[in-house]
């Protein structure tokens, strides 16, 4: 199991960065630092962790494939830095988005966009000793708890993908731990918040030996073995859920396009700057260049991998545009900039 014993602290740096469906750093790695000198060591594993997010793939044969076609990890690093936050070390690595993108198209590896999937996991716990409950992201009642929430952690920082446990209200706790049998809690769950997948997992102790996993992971358990076993289904089972949901976001890197976007709301020189961040910080761009300039709106030529559908796709599920008109025979788009 790949843990992360400094999940609070991690979770807030990456809170920071204002989760939703456009995941705004795919390109910088936070890398625990628990010795100043290996550094080399972690600007190695944080090369392997952003490789593992942009090809949507945890298999080690595509860091092979760069490396052994002459490149060094450094080559990727446009900066790196010691930050510290509650008295731990952490290398902030911020990687080249074009170099990596350009090894990428040489050596076929595929490349997964900015439009990331969330999964929302609801997870009932039913030890015996307590109440049942179900796990969530800012409370512990019992060991199983803190795994799970650090795991779940580990699954979003190296693969680029929105795991979370829903903060379910008073209300609605009380009536899927009380209707259980009338509820399909799979359902309750998509209708009170957006994502792309819900995963429901009961664990109850059945005697004093044997728990009993029911939902999308299905097994008995001894109570010796529990954790061990139970955590091995559930990752793979995690682990083959990301691998589909990142395969439907996967860019066409074969494929360019020149499209036009004209951009609404622009009024102040840093809207200029940050709509152009924007679109310049996504995964298929390559090109990007000003082709008019008006009182309050912008237009760019901008050259994308995988062409209008790509870059369509992630505006759509970028928080600050929204897409006014847009033609895929013309290759045009019009937002609007929400500041």
């Amino acid at each position: 199991m790949r843990l992360i014993k400094n999940f609070l602290i991690l979770l807030i740096i990456f809170s920071n960065t204002g989760f939703g469906k456009d995941f705004k750093e795919l390109f910088v790695i936070y890398e625990p630092l628990n010795d100043p000198a290996s550094i080399e060591k972690s600007i190695n594993s944080s090369f392997n962790t952003m490789v593992f997010r942009l090809s949507g793939s945890e298999s080690p044969s595509n860091i092979w494939k760069i490396i052994n076609a002459g490149n060094a990890r450094k080559d990727f690093i446009s900066s790196y830095s010691i930050k510290n936050f509650d008295e731990k070390s952490f290398l902030q690595v911020n990687f080249d988005k074009d170099a990596l993108i350009e090894v990428f198209k040489e050596l076929k590896i595929p490349v997964v966009g900015n439009s990331r999937p969330v999964v929302l996991i609801l997870m009932k716990v039913d030890s015996g000793s307590m109440d049942p409950y179900f796990i969530t992201s800012y409370e512990i009642k019992n060991s199983i708890d803190e795994l799970i929430q650090n795991a779940i952690f580990n699954y979003s920082n190296s693969r680029g993908i929105f795991i979370e446990l829903p903060d379910i209200d008073l209300t609605d706790r009380f009536d899927l731990l009380k209707y259980e049998k009338l509820i399909d809690s799979k359902d309750f769950i998509s209708s009170k918040y957006l994502s792309d997948k819900v995963v429901t997992i009961d664990l109850t102790k059945v005697g004093l030996n044997n728990w009993s996993v029911t939902g999308d992971v299905n097994n008995q358990y001894s109570n010796d073995e529990f954790y061990e076993d139970f955590f091995e289904d559930f990752d793979n089972y995690i682990e083959s859920e990301i691998d589909m949901l990142l395969s439907k976001n996967a860019v066409d890197i074969t494929k360019e396009e020149l499209i036009k976007i004209h951009i609404n709301n622009i009024n102040t020189l840093l809207d200029y700057k940050e709509s152009r961040r924007i679109i310049e910080n996504m995964v298929g761009t390559i090109q990007m260049k000003i082709i008019s300039f008006d009182t309050d709106e912008i237009g760019f030529e901008v050259r994308m991998l995988g062409g209008f559908k790509t870059l369509e796709k992630q505006i759509t599920e970028n928080s600050f545009f929204e897409i006014i008109q847009g033609s895929l025979n013309d290759k045009y788009l019009r937002l609007e900039y929400k500041q």
